[in-house]
């Protein structure tokens, strides 16, 4: 398997980074915009889902606050959500995550027979707790066995684009920067990485992974 990405340093990669929203799974934030909607739940934004606005959003994505407590803020924050079930409001949540396409799950697999793989996310434990069940109900086995560690902000307490998270990464791999791969769909992500000495590239205009690896 090799890297198909013009000006990419391919002889000093050890190790590549995948991003997971918008790069091994699509996410789709007007869906869970809708479903918020749809329970009477209003003035959910799109900045909101994707924790750009701080409160509840940011708070879970760093793991400053449980499951439980995202539930207590989002009945605070927004009141007619106060009698709407748990339940209901964890589905309009996750309905962000859309299926996995199987070719990207089977490139993931080709590649990490040439190089070390790792998963970097901004996430929360309620999102990944579906991704890791529609990856089991679907393939059989764990979405994390697919990569020699996932590393997820919630968990680690710090987020994409702080410099302090990808050299936190770095640190814990145990490689030099330049040797990273990094690969993303924000703009803003890629800069991070690569301000922090990272190689990145960014997935744009519809591109996918199966596109930039070959062989």
């Amino acid at each position: 398997m090799k890297v198909n990405i013009p000006g990419i340093e391919t002889e000093k990669i050890k190790c590549i980074i995948f991003d997971f929203g918008g790069v091994i799974m699509d996410v789709d934030a007007d869906k869970t915009i809708a479903e918020f909607e749809k329970l009477g739940i209003k003035g959910v934004s799109e900045e909101d889902v994707i924790a750009d606005n701080g409160s509840a959003f940011l708070d879970i994505e760093l793991g400053l606050i449980s499951p439980t407590q995202f539930i207590e803020k989002i009945r605070i924050r927004y009141p007619s959500s106060k009698d709407i079930p748990e339940e209901d409001i964890w589905r309009a949540w996750n309905a962000l995550l859309q299926p996995y396409e199987e070719d990207r799950i089977n490139i993931l697999k080709r590649i990490r027979e040439s190089f070390d793989i790792y998963l970097l996310s901004n996430t929360n434990l309620p999102h990944r707790e579906k991704f890791r069940d529609m990856y089991s109900e679907r393939f059989g086995g764990a979405i994390d066995d697919l990569f020699i560690r996932c590393f997820y902000s919630d968990e680690m307490h710090l987020r994409k684009p702080d410099a302090d998270i990808y050299l936190e990464v770095a640190r814990q791999i145990g490689v030099q920067p330049d040797e990273i791969l990094f690969i993303d769909d924000k703009k803003v992500n890629i800069d991070a990485a690569m301000n922090c000495g990272w190689q990145a590239y960014r997935l744009t205009n519809g591109e996918r992974i199966t596109d930039i690896f070959i062989g």
